[in-house]
């Protein structure tokens, strides 16, 4: 006859465990969820810093630029009116040049003023005498016939190289324009006065 298996004898401790293992809280002191929380929070916290200071430093450029361009326009309305100060240099310049020469020629420029109009005729009409690159030109008007107006400032030129107070001082005198007009008699001309050596000194 088989025996009776031995049995565990009853113990007064022991019951059933009803207990769901996976579904029970966590009994670290730091779980899991808080430490992946805790990470997530801290990239967060880092992209929304780096958007700050990118925003931050984004908004300083923009001020640097707006406050670069405003210098930029003020230096361009300082260089405009240099450039018209210089402009008006040169050209004061120029004319002060002018006179200077002029008035270094070895004639006098009242004495020469005064012999041209002493010798004028009458009917001739000076309308502009000016120094240009050394020598003096003179331009204006006849009132008469074309090939009388042509033949008499012709010879009031040459004559002027045989005048005791100017013809000495200039090395040549020349007719050097000479033109009609065309609906009355009478015409316009010029001629230029070339200073003998030392005419012209500076």
């Amino acid at each position: 006859m088989a025996q009776r298996p031995n049995l565990i004898p009853p113990h007064d401790a022991w019951r059933l465990d009803f207990r769901l293992v996976d579904e029970l809280p966590e009994d670290s002191i730091i779980g899991r969820n808080f430490i992946g929380n805790a990470i997530a929070g801290l990239f967060a916290a880092s992209a929304l810093l780096a958007l700050s200071w990118n925003a931050y430093d984004l908004w300083t450029a923009r001020q640097g630029i707006d406050d670069w361009q405003g210098r930029i326009a003020d230096a361009s309305r300082d260089l405009k009116e240099v450039e018209r100060l210089q402009g008006e240099y040169i050209l004061t310049t120029a004319r002060v040049d002018e006179i200077h020469r002029m008035m270094n020629n070895t004639i006098s420029l009242t004495v020469l003023l005064a012999e041209l109009g002493r010798t004028l005729p009458p009917i001739v009409s000076l309308e502009m005498i000016e120094s240009l690159d050394g020598e003096i030109v003179v331009r204006g008007t006849l009132d008469a016939s074309s090939e009388q107006a042509s033949r008499l400032i012709g010879n009031y030129v040459k004559g002027l190289s045989d005048n005791p107070i100017i013809g000495p001082h200039f090395e040549d005198i020349r007719l050097s324009g000479l033109e009609r007009f065309d609906d009355q008699d009478g015409l316009s001309f010029e001629f230029t006065m070339t200073p003998g050596d030392g005419g012209a000194g500076a």
